[in-house]
């Protein structure tokens, strides 16, 4: 009687058997080769699961293709195995990702379609500080291992990765817009439609093409493609806090939305809208604080701006930031990186809502349109109002004491008219007395 082969022996087996697959091949025969794998036992199953972490131009790529073959009893080996390697060690996020996917497809063909326990890890998929992370990771590697670390996502067609997609497609890559566009038809649900519209923005033109036909197979599949350019369902999570600051002398206002379900697990976000260049200066953010914590951000940010967080209307805000966003885009400047991640947080506009800033402003008084230049020169923006330098320099007079206000000797602030048409001055005697009347 044979011995049955030892461990050692077994994978090196599996190695030949993975360094010997061309996945260029037909399906019949990534199969076959899986099938060889399992009737070796689970013993081989297990050093295939582990080879999804072995470096090696294409390996991992390879691992994957077949992990996503096999069934039954060896779906049941690969996923434990995998499990136990999730357990004792720790995992970077482009792993993590890689692993999430697979450890569903084995358990779904080990248990049946709806019958798995493994449940996706929301911590990765919600929060942003993770994705970021992931993104970050993602950004790290080589082109080539871009494409094989996202390539299980996409071909799982799991809507829960989508947060993931997005943020691969956040790295502008064309070769990832690529990828991502040839593969969304997979996902077949309408959650694929805010990704769609970004992709049909590039400036690639293969990726346009690309996207237009994920778009005609998703409509194929139902898909209810007139939703494209609808603005997303609002988030159902609680909002905790929406904040504003007044616009300051440029025109900036800072925005922040807070959201969590439970004090413990608030998340916000932060938004520089700047309405003369680039829309959207900065965005930052931070997840897992409480309630006291999220009140010390607040003060700390209030306390070294000089600037005074206000409540605002969270439609308002929204409609802010989606403005500035399209601002951004027709002066043809960049987005913030890390915008994509804390636009969740922030939502978009359920509907139109008055917005107490203009962007691309213009003089009130001359026309002339308003740029960096212009305030640093001594321009001025109070909301949906501005002054350019030369205007500004003008005499000027307190619109509440009539006293005559020296450009160079007198302290002044401004504000906008009651009409709302103009800017007006204040001496500083003035303004301390509107400031503690308000």
């Amino acid at each position: 009687m044979s011995k049955p082969p030892q461990p050692n022996a077994t994978t090196a087996q599996v190695d030949r058997l993975v360094e010997g697959l061309d996945l260029a091949a037909a399906n019949e025969q990534v199969a076959e080769v899986a099938a060889r794998v399992a009737g070796l036992g689970s013993v081989a199953v297990a050093a295939l699961a582990r080879g999804l972490f072995a470096r090696g131009e294409g390996r991992r790529e390879k691992v994957a293709v077949l992990l996503a073959c096999l069934t039954g009893e060896a779906a049941s080996w690969a996923a434990a195995e995998l499990e136990q390697i999730v357990n004792a060690r720790p995992l970077n996020p482009t792993e993590r990702a890689w692993v999430v996917a697979i450890l569903r497809r084995l358990s779904e063909e080990a248990d049946g379609p709806g019958e798995s326990q493994r449940a996706t890890p929301q911590d990765l998929l919600d929060d942003e500080t993770e994705l970021l992370l992931w993104r970050d990771e993602l950004a790290s590697l080589a082109p080539d291992d871009q494409e094989n670390a996202i390539a299980p996502l996409l071909q799982d067609g799991n809507p829960d990765f989508l947060p993931l997609v997005e943020m691969a497609m956040s790295l502008a890559s064309p070769r990832l817009d690529a990828a991502v566009a040839s593969s969304l038809a997979r996902f077949a649900t309408p959650a694929t439609l805010p990704l769609l519209r970004e992709l049909l923005r590039r400036p690639d033109a293969a990726v346009r093409k690309l996207a237009r036909a994920a778009l005609v197979a998703l409509e194929r599949q139902g898909v209810a493609t007139r939703d494209l350019f609808v603005a997303q369902a609002p988030r159902d999570e609680p909002v905790a806090a929406c904040l504003a600051t007044r616009p300051d002398g440029a025109g900036h206002i800072a925005l922040l939305v807070a959201r969590g379900r439970t004090p413990g697990r608030l998340r916000y976000a932060m938004a520089i809208v700047d309405p003369i260049e680039s829309g959207i200066a900065r965005v930052w953010g931070e997840t897992g604080l409480t309630e006291a914590e999220l009140r010390e951000r607040v003060a700390d940010y209030a306390r070294q701006s000089r600037q005074e967080f206000l409540p605002l209307d969270l439609a308002t805000a929204q409609a802010i930031v989606a403005a500035a966003e399209d601002y951004a885009r027709k002066q043809g400047k960049h987005l913030p990186p890390d915008y994509v991640a804390w636009r969740r947080c922030i939502g978009s506009p359920p509907c139109d809502a008055e917005m107490p800033v203009v962007f691309g402003p213009s003089c009130s008084r001359c026309g002339t349109r308003i740029r960096n230049l212009q305030i640093v020169r001594g321009g001025c923006i109070a909301g949906r109002v501005a002054l350019c330098a030369n205007c500004a320099a003008k005499s000027r007079a307190c619109a509440a004491c009539g006293r005559h206000l020296d450009h160079y000797l007198d302290d002044y602030s401004f504000r906008t008219s009651a009409d709302g048409s103009l800017i007006e001055f204040l001496c500083t005697a003035c303004s301390h007395k509107a400031g503690k009347s308000r």
